[in-house]
């Protein structure tokens, strides 16, 4: 008898978290991945793993800003990769120098790290339903 209403009680559940507006976990780790990549960083740090702590929704259905806890992975020691940007002489001399740069502000942030050395990370995101699924908004 009490099976007759627990299932029912679990499809209702199921069909609410199917019909829930807010992106997954890897729609945000690929956002977070979009992010390091136009930051010229997706060869040095990987997104593991991704909590949301708060969303809320905004105008609409399209448009949502979410409170995320995640962990970023060193791929390579911050070392080895500066010395490589420095040695690439197929970049523009421009581009490595804003890596250089940029890679500076990582060292002020996280140390001088190693390869497989984690970071753990919280922050707001701002995310807007597309016809291709959830992306950061574009300026």
């Amino acid at each position: 008898m009490r099976a007759l209403f627990i299932a029912p009680l679990l499809a209702v559940f199921a069909l609410l978290a199917a019909c829930s507006n807010t992106p997954d976990d890897d729609v945000i780790r690929d956002a977070l991945e979009q992010e390091l990549k136009q930051a010229h960083l997706a060869e040095l740090f990987t997104v593991t793993e991704v909590e949301i702590l708060q969303a809320y929704p905004q105008e609409g259905d399209d448009q949502i800003t979410l409170d995320v806890r995640y962990t970023m992975e060193a791929r390579q020691g911050l070392s080895e990769y500066s010395r490589t940007v420095k040695n690439d002489e197929e970049r523009d001399a421009m581009d490595r120098f804003a890596m250089v740069m940029a890679l500076a502000a990582v060292r002020v942030e996280f140390g001088d790290f190693e390869q497989g050395d984690t970071f753990n990370q919280e922050r707001r995101l701002d995310l807007q339903r597309t016809e291709d699924g959830w992306r950061i908004p574009r300026p």
